[in-house]
């Protein structure tokens, strides 16, 4: 991003009150500030999958923290989900178009992760550990 997209965008975010919780920003930013639900989505935005396939792909997911996180994310109308009448049931997931328009912010919001992971201080518990 350069100086005149930045400035801009800290002008709109300046204007949306982005700090005052009953505003929209931050009520919509409940929905997807989460690890599991950015990696969720970016999971769906290579297509179509199954919940088997996103629990495969979505390493350290618990099942229940995938389920929770998939209703919530079709609840809020990022997610579709279709279940197909047969024996055993299947059902697929996909993202729907308003889940679609996340897929650029978090794909900038990954790259930024990975190339700055290990410029990152580490965590409480990591300094606990190597106190011990």
């Amino acid at each position: 991003m350069n100086n005149q997209t930045n400035k801009q965008a800290r002008a709109y975010l300046a204007e949306a009150q982005v700090f005052d919780t009953t505003c929209a920003a931050p009520q919509a930013l409940e929905h997807i500030a989460s690890k599991w639900v950015i990696l969720i989505i970016y999971a769906l935005s290579q297509g179509t999958k199954r919940y088997s396939q996103l629990q495969q792909q979505i390493k350290g997911v618990s099942p229940k923290m995938l389920i929770q996180n998939l209703r919530k994310l079709e609840a809020c109308g990022l997610v579709h989900r279709v279940v197909h009448p047969v024996v055993p049931p299947q059902v697929d997931y996909s993202l729907t178009p308003l889940g679609q328009t996340l897929v650029d912010p978090l794909t900038v919001l990954c790259e930024w992760a990975i190339n700055h992971v290990h410029e990152l201080k580490p965590g409480q518990k990591n300094r606990e550990r190597r106190s011990s």
